[in-house]
C-alpha cells in the first residue's frame, strides 16, 4: 500500500468537497483519481489512433486484415486473431493503454449509437 502526502490546501479542499458531496475523503479521492486515469487512457488511445491513421498505408502493406497493437506510436505486435493478440499484449505489457485495431482498406466506418430516453 502506498502512502501519499498532499498539500494542506488540497487536503482542506478535499475535506470540504467530501462533506458537500456526502462522501468520505477516501471515497472522493478514489472517484477523482479513477476519473483522471480514464481521461489519461482516453487521450493515449486517441494519440495511438492518430498514429495508426498516419501509418495506415504501411500497415496495409505489412499486415493486411490483421490486428495490430499500437503503443507509443509504434506497432508492438500483430496477429490475425484479436483475442490472441489481446492476451499476448496483456501478458507482456499489463494494463497499459494499447490500441488494438484491424488493418482494413478504405475509410473508417463511423458508428452512431442512438440511446433511448426514458420519459416519466
Amino acid at each position: 500500500m502506498a502512502t501519499i502526502s498532499l498539500r494542506p490546501d488540497l487536503l482542506e479542499a478535499l475535506d470540504q468537497t467530501a462533506r458537500q458531496e456526502d462522501m468520505d475523503v477516501e471515497e472522493l479521492v478514489n472517484v477523482a483519481v479513477g476519473q483522471f486515469l480514464v481521461r489519461i487512457r482516453q487521450k493515449k488511445i486517441q494519440a495511438e489512433a492518430r498514429a495508426f491513421d498516419a501509418m495506415k498505408a504501411d500497415l496495409l502493406a505489412k499486415y493486411p486484415r490483421e490486428y495490430v497493437a499500437i503503443h507509443n506510436g509504434e506497432v508492438i505486435d500483430h496477429d490475425p486473431d484479436l483475442r490472441t493478440l489481446h492476451l499476448r499484449v496483456y501478458k507482456k505489457h499489463g494494463r497499459i493503454p494499447v490500441l488494438l485495431k484491424q488493418v482494413l482498406p478504405g475509410p473508417e466506418r463511423e458508428l452512431v449509437i442512438h440511446s433511448p430516453r426514458l420519459e416519466r
